[in-house]
């Protein structure tokens, strides 16, 4: 798979420039460069994305397509709380092997299933070198074939899917055209096991996904960073249907849709009074959050006010400890003028700019203002309700300094 001299030179050779070293390659007989550049340009990328596997210098990169398709560490992590419990976990779509190797630190064995012979060669061989144990098993087949390739599914067993999204280099935004489709084989597997978790674009619209997946009782909207990387969709076969399943944002924010209803329903009767002062909280929410359409729910939950309802912007005076967010103190409420732009640059020539809801982009305020990217400070364009009037404003701010 990879020879000695191949990961010597791999690793010597991490941080050189790969076209140099596809140009020299004459200079390194009986090696394979063009491979070693591979597993050159896959470490790199897999330094930040899964550093376990990174730190063995013996793990074999097959594609830089399968890297890039598979879970990263964090979030592999994450799924590993599905299979607690069960005795047998099922990937049907293997891949690196990545979600395969996170559920077998949790569950008995574990199906890794792969249609593409070479993927399977290369999952052998680093779970072998990545000694994931003997309960981890890889076998070709076809997902969409999987009832007739796998008939020891135990009643107990959860089965995991991450369907390509790609055809023919195109990223698919449709769910009934990933491979395999996940709305042709759902009945067979919920026939067979008692949970079916299934990795979807975090681009895809929930509400219509959720149609597609009938028998989904919860909904996991992953982010990392505050950025959204999957969306996990959870059947189970012995909870009952529910048209409204629960959601599960950043730091175990979860909510039915329904509480969301309730909510911007009392947010609109109340009114916006969300006006940002010197001093106050302000709270950006997790992605996550944004994601799932928890625009008014922080509102009832944490006694926090909302700029405006297209802004997602809160304020409190009072620091709230749960609300999954990025935390900024108030320094300056600016009103939103030309004067002020023009003289903005002098006070503030370095910052990190947010604009949402607000008349400028972010790259049309850097242009207008010349204020580059660094610095401790924020500048937060953005729009309140005051008085039953639409007020643009800049909030500058920095990170809130107290643990909260």
């Amino acid at each position: 798979m990879i020879t000695p001299g191949e990961i010597q030179f791999v690793r010597e050779h991490l941080e050189d420039d790969v076209h140099h070293l596809l140009l020299g390659k004459h200079k390194y007989p009986g090696l394979d460069v063009p491979k070693c550049v591979l597993q050159i340009e896959g470490l790199r990328k897999m330094r930040d994305k899964i550093p376990e596997w990174y730190a063995c210098k013996q793990i074999f990169i097959p594609s830089l397509l399968a890297l890039e398709q598979a879970s990263s560490q964090a979030t592999a992590r994450y799924k590993q709380r599905f299979c607690e419990g069960r005795e047998q976990v099922v990937d049907l779509t293997g891949g690196l092997g990545v979600d395969a190797y996170y559920f077998a630190q949790k569950s008995e064995r574990v199906v890794y299933l792969e249609k593409e012979p070479w993927l399977c060669r290369a999952a052998e061989h680093n779970f072998s070198v990545l000694r994931a144990g003997t309960g981890l098993n890889v076998l070709r087949g076809d997902a969409a074939l999987f009832r007739e390739q796998l008939s020891d599914i135990s009643y107990d067993s959860m089965v995991y899917a991450d369907p390509s999204r790609r055809q023919e280099g195109r990223r698919l935004r449709d769910i009934t055209l990933y491979s395999p489709d996940i709305t042709q084989i759902r009945e067979s597997v919920m026939d067979k096991a008692a949970a079916f978790l299934v990795k979807i674009s975090p681009l895809a619209d929930i509400s219509r996904t959720l149609s597609l997946l009938p028998g989904t009782v919860e909904v996991h909207v992953v982010s990392v960073g505050n950025e959204c990387k999957e969306l996990l969709f959870l059947m189970k076969k012995d909870d009952p249907a529910q048209a409204d399943p629960l959601i599960v944002c950043a730091d175990g924010f979860s909510f039915h849709r329904g509480e969301e209803v309730l909510a911007a329903r009392a947010v609109e009767e109340n009114g916006y009074e969300g006006l940002p002062a010197e001093g106050d909280c302000l709270y950006e929410p997790d992605v996550s959050l944004l994601k799932a359409g928890a625009f008014a729910l922080p509102v009832t939950r944490f006694g926090v006010k909302k700029l405006h309802r297209n802004s997602h912007f809160y304020v409190s005076s009072v620091p709230v400890r749960d609300f999954p967010s990025r935390k900024f103190r108030i320094r300056e409420v600016i009103p939103f003028t030309s004067a002020n732009m023009k003289k903005m640059h002098t006070r503030f020539p370095l910052a990190s700019i947010t604009a949402r809801n607000f008349p400028l982009t972010v790259e049309q305020w850097r242009k207008k203002t010349g204020i580059a990217e660094g610095g401790t400070g924020y500048l937060i364009g953005t729009t309140t309700h005051n008085r039953g009037r639409e007020v643009p404003v800049v909030i500058y701010a920095t990170k809130w300094e107290e643990s909260i």
